[in-house]
């Protein structure tokens, strides 16, 4: 796991210059030689870009085993965040918008000029042409940066995604980039809810139920699921 410091700016904000750290974690024997898929992995409110890969470590131990025993291919996952600095303390939804800037305009350009990737040049060019090879993922307020910041705002650049445990965002706001992700076959592992009761809140059936209307090539039981983990919570032990 190596850290990256880059530049950036303070988009949601007075766009002033700032630096911002990032992780990246590199599959054992990796190799320049080689081109790898690469995951944009988010945390949720009140952690930081160490949460996934050196806070809870076991992350990276699952990676390594995964890779080993064949369940995966060899990847590279990247851990930003989405502060900046103390801005929009009141109001960090702003964050999970503007943050699509940072990625697209300074993260990518740095990891990926530096990592080797499926992008043959760390740019729009490069970006878009190897989109099949790039994932954003994230929980709780990082799951809504997933949906603002890369499925809204950077769907020509991801065609994978997940979001775990993620507030509710307006189905209005996801209607059109949604059904331009199905059109272009791009995959999403959604887990919406994580129980401590046996007690099935019915806003998440709600937001299953929206995710149907919206496209009516999603159908219940034959390419998507609502499944209830009981005994669960908001925590790293279910995600």
């Amino acid at each position: 796991v190596e850290e990256v410091v880059y530049d950036t700016k303070a988009y949601a904000t007075d766009e002033r210059d700032v630096k911002k750290t990032a992780y990246v974690y590199l599959p054992y024997g990796y190799s320049e030689e080689k081109e790898y898929n690469i995951l944009y992995l988010m945390h949720g409110t009140g952690d930081d870009e160490k949460y996934w890969l050196k806070t809870n470590p076991y992350n990276k131990t699952m990676l390594d085993n995964m890779i080993a025993d064949g369940d995966i291919e060899p990847l590279i996952v990247v851990t930003p965040t989405f502060y900046v600095e103390d801005d929009c303390a009141d109001d960090l939804d702003q964050l999970t918008y503007s943050f699509a800037k940072e990625l697209r305009n300074d993260l990518m350009p740095e990891i990926e000029s530096v990592y080797s990737t499926y992008a043959k040049s760390a740019d729009d060019e490069g970006f878009a042409e190897s989109r099949d090879h790039r994932a954003f993922a994230g929980l709780s307020r990082g799951a809504v940066t997933m949906y603002h910041s890369a499925l809204c705002q950077s769907l020509d650049y991801f065609s994978w995604f997940g979001a775990f445990s993620g507030s509710r965002t307006d189905r209005t706001a996801l209607k059109i980039p949604f059904r331009q992700a199905i059109l272009q076959n791009c995959q999403f592992i959604i887990c919406m809810w994580q129980a401590a009761t046996l007690i099935l809140p019915a806003g998440q059936v709600q937001d299953y139920q929206a995710l149907l209307d919206i496209e009516p090539r999603l159908r219940s039981g034959v390419n998507t699921c609502f499944d209830v983990f009981p005994m669960r919570y908001h925590s790293m032990g279910n995600w």
